[in-house]
């Protein structure tokens, strides 16, 4: 049987972290518990340094960039790290073949093959689309994607984002 739609991709550093920063980004409870937490933190150092507590506000201004330092590049070279302990996936080309009712990954690995009811989620942004199997474990295809593709997967699968 011939694939409907093939697919060729690569699983590069820079895919790998641009789809954990989409996965983070789209947690909504953490991304409000962060705003509310900074929120509070410039309020803290502004309370501090009116009543001038110096030392304090000195506290609560350092914890807050330390804090989004952490969050945003301290989490990114931690998953740099997990990218290129893993051999499985580093620098390794893909191939998926979409059929009408399932379809396969190829790598040097072997050949998966998953039906489109085991899909959670996908998830498209500007540059890529994610093919979510859980709320953290995907596949990443790089875009452009063939005409009249995204259609047909968004046909297969309920929940679209």
């Amino acid at each position: 049987m011939q694939p409907l739609y093939t697919i060729k991709s690569m699983y590069s550093i820079e895919e790998f972290m641009r789809f954990n920063r989409t996965l983070r980004l789209r947690n909504k409870k953490i991304v409000v518990f962060l705003t509310i937490l900074n929120v509070l933190l410039v309020a803290l150092t502004v309370l501090c340094l009116v009543n001038g507590s110096y030392i304090w506000a000195a506290i609560a201004g350092f914890y807050l960039v330390f804090l989004n330092w952490y969050l945003f590049r301290g989490i990114d070279k931690r998953m740099a790290k997990v990218f290129v302990r893993n051999t499985e996936i580093a620098g390794q080309r893909c191939e998926f073949q979409f059929f009408e009712d399932h379809f396969d990954a190829l790598t040097k690995s072997g050949t998966t093959s998953i039906d489109y009811g085991k899909i959670k989620n996908i998830i498209e942004t500007r540059t890529n689309v994610y093919i979510m199997y859980s709320d953290s474990q995907g596949i990443m295809m790089k875009k452009p994607m063939p005409e009249g593709f995204l259609g047909f997967l968004r046909g297969k699968v309920v929940k679209v984002e």
